[in-house]
């Protein structure tokens, strides 16, 4: 393993773009818990002071007012939010037995018919809010995100290939295996020619047929996922509470995951550690600075109820 890692190479100027799934947990006991990876991300990068544009849709319902009064008083833009009269704002109905949670992601709902920013402009009068219509593609992104829960709708997917086609901001792309919306027959189309790729050990075994368990498992592999599917991306592999890697094409970097001064659950600690990560890419500083402050975020995730804050000192990641 090599001990010094080379800064990022690419430049970034401008904000990050972060297109996908904005939904609730709803709970038995009543409670609702504001979530979706790519929103987890965007909420994140704004405590960071990044500044994203967050791009999804949300029904003309009262889960929908919530989420745009949440995103506003965190600060957040909202031109990039859609409002899809036909569908109900994404949600996650959670249920408990034995103590176990299992989890169904309605189908369908206003996330899965994101639309694109012409089409947004074109439609104003089909009854959508023109909340993104004021996007354009251009150099004002540096770094695009996506996962893939968002690819299950044709809709939001085909808008997600027009962002892939036409924008010039490096791309990251988190893997996100949630059955049964995962089909492994996207996968060259979801990381050929990404920048950045994040999933966890268990899915890149998954996804290659490997073991992940040790260093030179995790980088063989990698080494076999960037041959099959053409990607020379940095893979980075989370490995929960072991840690995590930053693979290149030439070099491997590890960080330990430190010990959460308070765990209260694991929801969204991935989540942290793709914010995180992003805000090191955008820093330029090195992988393997980029992964250790990737992981200490990621900790500090796990002693919160969720996914989210609003309590600034957690994303004062230098301190």
């Amino acid at each position: 393993m090599t001990s010094h890692a080379p800064k990022t190479s690419l430049e970034f100027r401008g904000s990050p773009l972060i297109i996908g799934e904005v939904l609730l947990d709803h709970f038995p006991d009543g409670r609702s818990i504001l979530g979706g990876a790519p929103f987890n991300v965007a909420w994140n990068l704004q405590g960071l002071g990044r500044k994203p544009t967050f791009v999804s849709s949300v029904g003309d319902d009262p889960e929908g007012k919530q989420i745009r009064e949440r995103m506003a008083d965190w600060g957040m833009k909202l031109d990039g939010l859609q409002t899809n009269p036909q569908h109900q704002t994404g949600a996650v109905q959670v249920t408990l037995e034995n103590g176990q949670p299992s989890y169904d992601i309605v189908y369908p709902r206003a996330y899965d018919f994101i639309e694109p920013p012409q089409v947004s402009s074109a439609n104003a009068g089909t009854g959508r809010q023109e909340a993104g219509a004021s996007l354009s593609i251009d150099d004002a992104h540096s770094i695009f995100y996506h996962g893939t829960l968002a690819w299950r709708a044709p809709q939001t997917r085909d808008t997600l290939k027009y962002w892939i086609a036409n924008s010039t901001a490096s791309r990251f792309v988190d893997i996100n295996i949630r059955e049964p919306w995962f089909d492994s027959k996207w996968l060259p189309e979801l990381l050929s020619g990404a920048d950045f790729i994040k999933l966890n050990d268990e899915e890149l075994a998954g996804i290659s047929g490997l073991p992940c368990s040790s260093e030179d498992e995790v980088r063989r592999a990698v080494e076999k996922i960037s041959g099959q599917y053409g990607s020379s991306a940095v893979y980075f592999i989370t490995c929960g509470s072991r840690g995590a890697y930053a693979i290149t094409h030439d070099c491997a970097f590890f960080a330990a995951a430190p010990k959460p001064e308070s765990m209260v659950d694991t929801v969204g600690a991935g989540d942290g550690f793709a914010a995180a990560t992003i805000d090191g890419i955008l820093a330029g500083i090195s992988y393997q600075q980029v992964i250790e402050r990737a992981v200490r975020f990621a900790a500090r995730i796990c002693g919160l109820r969720g996914a989210t804050t609003t309590d600034e000192s957690v994303y004062e990641l230098d301190q």
